[in-house]
């Protein structure tokens, strides 16, 4: 394999120094798990998020297969083009973890054992009960040149290479013991290389019942209101969470600019925002009916116990959650519910007369301040002569009467569906609480029945 420009210590890559503003770095995670569908890749998003804490721009991430030569040409391309590059995964005691000799190979260097290294992986499995293999005190096998971190959770060592201003973080992939050694090891190099002088402020802001390119309109991406600013708009079926970032070397114009966006984006999103900070609607919602001592009963259809799981999902629940139903057949809501037979027979179990009834029979039986009903088509399959896939009815049960909103969600796609019957339904729970208008939010305009 032919030597990278970076293997040459008086090689400057393009780009930012590491002394200079906002580095850009990227990121490798190895693995044949990661390419082929096995295992989805956490380890990227996370050390991108940690790397922001130190001003260091992600232009590029990226997985390879556990091929020696894949691994190299990743690895030189990224010393070409960056100052920072962190590879992660391939460390392991088996045949298939190839990373270490990919780096020998790439840099022309011989694997040298590190004592330090030995001496904690025989510690780790002595802790154990247990004697270290051949094959695991080969994990104290690390590329001439490289610097060595002994691994707190595990036997791989973390490994770095400092070279014409650059820095080559090598961490495991076992997403633990990766987050140990980010932390306690690399994160203070990266704080000392580089972000001395460079001041980096976040917030979040959480909407819900509103579109991401309804909300764009709404905020914009600030870039107008100081350079120094960026706005990323992250959308999930939940809603959209707006990611406000502002960098700069004084900290006084920082937090102005700060500051400043942050108003401007609580006034644009208005009643679409539902939190100052990185939280879910249902813990919002936890937190809402905790403070206001109220209580909730759900009732499901379509949705199968979604909505009870997320809300019990918030440590404290029972605080205030009462009851929840699953009546995914007619007789479970009339059974359970006391929805009347004759109604689902004229109407349908998938109607706003049913939805309706449904509200009012939980909040009446579980003996709650709110309830709320869920029922729709799901799909794939189950639409009939006016009611296609999509269809949904939601209704919220609540001291002054019941409301229904009516829905008809785009695709066939029964998660999707789902997890947006499950959104829309928070949402106008959050809607009735607070006293905001229960016919707006929900994405798209009510269709009344």
């Amino acid at each position: 394999m032919k030597p990278p420009p970076a293997a040459d210590p008086d090689f400057s890559p393009s780009g930012p120094s590491p002394a200079g503003p906002e580095p850009a770095g990227w990121i490798i995670t190895v693995g044949d798990e990661l390419i082929n569908g096995v295992r989805v890749d956490t380890n990227t998003a996370w050390l991108a998020e940690r790397l922001e804490e130190y001003g260091v721009r992600v232009t590029r991430a990226l997985s390879v297969g556990d091929d020696e030569a894949a691994i190299g040409e990743a690895v030189a391309e990224a010393l070409a083009t960056v100052p920072l590059v962190i590879v992660s995964g391939g460390l392991g005691p088996t045949a298939d973890d190839r990373t270490k000799q990919a780096l020998a190979d790439l840099f022309g260097v011989p694997l040298t054992r590190r004592p330090e290294v030995e001496e904690a992986v025989v510690a780790f499995f002595a802790t154990r009960g247990r004697a270290a293999s051949p094959v695991n005190l080969d994990q104290a096998l690390v590329p001439e040149g490289f610097e060595a971190a002994v691994n707190p959770r595990g036997t791989a060592p973390g490994m770095l290479r400092r070279s014409g201003g650059q820095l080559l973080f090598v961490l495991p992939g076992v997403p633990g013991e990766m987050k140990a050694l980010m932390r306690g090891w690399v994160e203070p190099v990266l704080a000392a290389e580089f972000a001395a002088g460079l001041i980096v402020r976040r917030r979040w802001f959480c909407t819900t019942g509103i579109g991401e390119s309804d909300l764009y309109d709404s905020v914009g991406d600030l870039a107008e209101m100081a350079p120094a600013l960026s706005l990323a708009y992250l959308p999930s079926p939940q809603g959209t969470a707006l990611y406000l970032t502002a960098r700069g070397e004084d900290e006084a114009a920082v937090e102005a600019a700060l500051a400043a966006a942050a108003e401007h984006i609580t006034r644009a999103a208005g009643e679409y925002l539902y939190a100052c900070g990185n939280i879910s609607l249902a813990e919002y919602l936890a937190d809402l009916f905790t403070r206001e001592e109220l209580t909730l009963a759900t009732a499901e259809s379509c949705t199968g116990g979604m909505i009870a799981a997320e809300l019990t999902a918030v440590a404290g629940a029972s605080a205030w959650f009462r009851r929840g139903w699953v009546t995914y057949s007619d007789e479970a809501k009339s059974d359970d519910l006391g929805v009347p037979a004759e109604l689902i027979a004229e109407h349908g179990a998938v109607s706003e007369p049913v939805a309706r009834a449904m509200a009012t029979g939980a909040r009446q039986r579980a003996q709650s301040d709110w309830s709320l009903a869920v029922t729709g088509i799901a799909g794939p399959t189950g639409e009939r002569p006016g009611k296609p896939i999509g269809l949904t009815f939601v209704a919220c049960a609540g001291p002054d009467g019941v409301v229904v909103r009516r829905y008809l969600f785009g695709g066939s796609e029964r998660r999707l569906n789902r997890s947006r019957a499950r959104a829309v339904a928070l949402d106008l729970l959050r809607r009735m609480v607070t006293g905001l208008d229960p016919e707006r939010g929900g994405w798209e305009t009510p269709r009344k029945s």
